[in-house]
């Protein structure tokens, strides 16, 4: 009996522990909805993009009161204090958990929560959100959008989710990455798209597509696209890329990086700013996903000229070096079973911008 148990037990371990990915969603978040709206009301403009119809006008209304919170007050004070923006708030959302009207922190195996919000008194701030959760009623707003979300879920999945291959990542990096993909839509969060990861104590790792939503003004329905495919695969593509500049995991990619990187982000500042993207590691692992998203395109056969579109999107936002990485990956992809994994593979990686900062340099060496 107790060989049995024990055998069992260890199945289930291995089930939770050794799973291969899956894709869960889409699905709506309350807290993703409570930060975005809270940041809209400071008056981000990341948050204020009012692409979501009669949500944004529900919003206005119902919140109409609550600009001078001390929660939306703080808010503001940790943009300019701690550079909280962009994917940091929803990091915060989805590192939360509200229980009875008071608002906790996660207990993670490792602390996944943007380096933003390091020097924060969270304590005030998780405070200042029971307190604006209560007093603006937001449960009540949220409940009664329920029928609103459910219609954006479907269309995201009728149009979108259901069309993404799955294997593919599999395939294309080379391992199994034993986490939880899920996808959430921001209601609030304008046109951007943002990944969070977080990993519970005691439970599999989760890596979180937060997807855009917008509507056509004139019948208020979602507008989502087949072609927004390409953005849910970007997002996944973060999670097998950004670790491998994770400075604690892997020094060596860091060191060997580093000079080229900062040359590179310091040629291209204005136009990585603007994108934001004001650190040389994310600017890095940007552009490798945004390759790999061309690769997709490649192995699903999508159409030249489409490939040739994204192509040039991308470098007109100055990844000028698209074109080569592109076709460094897929000299990966050809001989993948020579390298068994992306990771084995990044130190070619590393060459390749290493040399492409180089040559950059020895162009501009010709003004002295």
């Amino acid at each position: 009996m107790r060989i049995r148990l024990f055998m069992y037990c260890l199945f289930w371990s291995f089930c939770i522990f050794h799973s291969k990915a899956q894709i869960i969603g889409p699905q709506v978040n309350e807290n993703v909805e409570l930060m975005s709206i809270l940041a809209r009301l400071a008056g981000y403009p990341e948050y204020n993009m009012d692409m979501a119809g009669q949500y944004i006008t529900d919003i206005d209304l119902h919140f109409k009161n609550t600009f001078e919170h001390p929660a939306v007050i703080y808010m503001k004070d940790l943009r300019k204090q701690h550079g909280i923006s962009y994917d940091a708030v929803m990091s915060m959302a989805l590192h939360v958990k509200e229980k009875e009207g008071k608002f906790f922190l996660i207990e993670e195996e490792i602390n996944m929560l943007r380096e933003q919000w390091d020097k924060v008194d969270k304590n005030k701030f998780l405070n200042l959100l029971a307190d604006f959760y209560k007093e603006s009623r937001f449960h009540d707003f949220f409940k009664a959008h329920q029928e609103f979300y459910q219609k954006g879920i479907q269309a995201y999945e009728d149009k979108v989710s259901k069309y993404i291959d799955e294997n593919w990542f599999e395939s294309f990096y080379g391992n199994v990455l034993n986490e939880k993909f899920s996808i959430i839509i921001g209601f609030c969060n304008g046109g951007a798209n943002y990944g969070v990861s977080r990993h519970i104590k005691g439970e599999q790792k989760e890596v979180f597509a937060l997807v855009a939503y917008f509507v056509n003004n004139n019948e208020n329905k979602p507008l989502y696209v087949k072609e927004d495919l390409l953005t849910l695969v970007h997002e996944f593509n973060h999670s097998f890329i950004n670790y491998l500049l994770d400075e604690s995991r892997y020094p060596n990619h860091v060191k060997a990086l580093e000079s080229s990187g900062s040359y590179l982000l310091e040629s291209s500042m204005w136009a990585m700013s603007q994108q934001a993207y004001g650190e040389w590691k994310s600017m890095i692992s940007e552009s490798l996903v945004r390759a790999a998203v061309i690769c997709y395109m490649l192995d699903k056969n999508y159409k030249p000229e489409e490939v040739r579109k994204e192509l040039l999107y991308n470098m007109q936002r100055n990844f000028r070096w698209m074109p080569e990485l592109v076709g460094l990956l897929r000299k990966y992809e050809r001989k993948q079973k020579k390298y068994g994994n992306f990771e084995n593979f990044y130190p070619q990686i590393i060459d390749f911008f290493v040399n492409y900062a180089e040559k950059e340099n020895k162009r501009l060496s010709i003004v002295k």
